[in-house]
């Protein structure tokens, strides 16, 4: 009986030795075999087109689209550019107060040169008169020539409400550039009343000329 006890738990041991001495080898996850699916066609591609580039009709009217800036006192279809003056309004003048001035047009005249012996005068008007204090500021307007050659000078002052100023008035001397003219006919006018007139062959306010 003690034989086969001893006998049973030997077998027991050597069962339990070799349980506890197994080893388990983690398995690598599977490796994927598969292959991409590739397409079987592309689409076909675009054809692509040039379109004629629209040439006009012929005898159509062509506007160049870059077409550089008129120089000063040339003319733009017949109607002369006037050239500034710096007694332009400017930016904030709205918020100023607009008075007059006190033009003394028996002193102003006209100035006309003509450049490089041209027959086509350059016209100046120069101004002459008084401003209401030291604290206003000079403006001309200038308009070119009607359909009567009569050419409008808006002359006036603006100054800044807010400001106090000495009460005395302000002598100025101002050269307005009224563009270049040919051998036609032309009145000024400074605030509705009559500069002078001037042509081709001098001006009446009087006209100086001057030829360099």
């Amino acid at each position: 009986m003690r034989l086969k006890f001893f006998t049973s738990l030997l077998v027991i041991s050597v069962l339990l030795a070799a349980c506890g001495g197994a080893t388990t080898t983690p398995t690598e996850p599977p490796v994927a075999t598969e292959k991409p699916i590739l397409p079987t066609a592309y689409p076909e591609p675009v054809p692509f087109t040039i379109e004629p580039f629209p040439y006009p009709e012929p005898g159509a009217e062509v506007i160049p689209t870059n077409s550089a800036y008129p120089e000063p006192g040339s003319s733009v279809s017949g109607t002369p550019v006037i050239p500034p003056s710096g007694y332009e309004p400017q930016p904030g003048d709205e918020k100023l107060k607009r008075n007059p001035v006190f033009l003394d047009l028996a002193s102003s005249q006209f100035i006309l040169n003509y450049p490089h012996s041209s027959s086509i005068s350059e016209v100046i008007v120069v101004l002459q008169g008084n401003l209401p204090d030291p604290c206003h500021r000079l403006r001309v307007v200038v308009t070119p020539p009607d359909a009567e050659n009569v050419i409008n000078l808006d002359v006036y002052s603006v100054v800044d409400p807010a400001v106090a100023c000495i009460t005395v008035l302000k002598p100025f001397t101002a050269s307005i550039p009224l563009g270049s003219y040919s051998d036609e006919q032309y009145s000024v006018m400074v605030n509705g009343e009559k500069l002078g007139e001037f042509n081709e062959g001098g001006g009446t306010a009087p006209a100086v000329p001057v030829t360099p």
